[in-house]
């Protein structure tokens, strides 16, 4: 599970002035003394904090990845269908993004950037794989509930998420399609009809 951070108002500051000059400028151009003179902290509260500029990067992303599991796990929490469950993954991520377009940018341009520094890797490959574990153990109930007809989860998986990515990437790039609540239902009912009838 990625780790938690600190997430007192300084520690928030420094986060926010971060994302905001990294997304400006890149890492490599940016400076700690832009950092703290954007968040209005001493260097020494951020030496404090995050030990070093690579320190604070590392945090940035530990914490969107964090907050990304967090989400996938309360949307799967409790006994209701898949249907219902999905259909909240769907929302949180649709309305995360609206919220928060310029973090989700920042992280899909981590994703592609080459090279990518190895905290990028560690941070990601744990988050994501726990997320899918998570998705997995719920498509997985609701084949043993009968909710949904048996089939490979790995390819539902990626059916799922891979609409998800998709609908992201589009709105990222160039803000369509629009990240309703009823694109998000309409997209797991299309997926689902698949499933409930063994297509």
């Amino acid at each position: 599970m990625p780790a938690e951070i600190d997430r007192s108002p300084s520690v928030l500051r420094f986060l926010d002035a971060a994302l905001e000059l990294f997304s400006e400028k890149g890492y490599d151009a940016t400076s700690v003394r832009e950092i703290c003179e954007r968040a209005g902290i001493t260097r020494p509260t951020l030496y404090y904090f995050f030990k070093s500029k690579e320190g604070i990067y590392r945090a940035l992303i530990e914490d969107a990845a964090a907050e990304f599991h967090q989400q996938i796990a309360q949307c799967l929490e409790g006994e209701e269908t898949l249907e219902r469950k999905f259909k909240r993954v769907a929302r949180t991520l649709f309305g995360d993004a609206r919220q928060r377009a310029q973090r989700w940018r920042f992280m899909f341009s981590l994703v592609w950037a080459t090279p990518r520094m190895p905290v990028v890797d560690q941070v990601f490959h744990s988050s994501y794989c726990h997320a899918m574990q998570l998705l997995g153990s719920a498509l997985e109930g609701a084949v043993a509930r009968k909710e949904i007809a048996p089939g490979p989860t790995q390819v539902r998986l990626l059916v799922f998420m891979g609409s998800m990515g998709e609908a992201l990437s589009g709105y990222l790039i160039t803000g369509r399609p629009d990240l309703t609540d009823d694109l998000a239902d309409s997209l797991v009912d299309t997926i689902l009809h698949g499933w409930k009838t063994g297509v």
